[in-house]
């Protein structure tokens, strides 16, 4: 029964460890709200919206809508606002449910 035990407490410190030490680069999920630009067919991270090129042709949206709509990124800035980020396997899942925030949480 000890050893039992004591495989039972190796396996679940493993698991902590692989969780908390292995980096993932993870993308923006598809709910991630964007600014849609009808006009030029593209969409703007909302940090980057102040330097953007805009008419009065816009909406709000989703990631998944944009890449839907077949939009491509207005500069440098919304691309790098939505580039991948690298976060361990703990994070990636707390994000994914919703339970902890992101870079893309705005």
């Amino acid at each position: 029964m000890r050893s039992k035990s004591m495989l039972v407490m190796v396996a679940v410190v493993v698991v902590i460890l692989c969780l908390t030490l292995i980096k993932v680069n993870v993308s923006p999920p598809g709910k991630t709200r964007i600014i849609l630009e009808h006009t030029y067919k593209t969409y703007i991270a909302p940090s980057c919206f102040e330097q953007a090129k805009v008419t009065n042709n816009l909406a709000d949206s989703t990631l998944s809508k944009a890449q839907e709509l077949k939009y491509e990124p207005e500069s440098a800035c919304t691309e790098q606002a939505l580039g991948k980020e690298k976060m361990s396997l703990l994070d990636t899942i707390l994000v994914k449910a919703g339970l902890k925030s992101s870079k893309w949480s705005w």
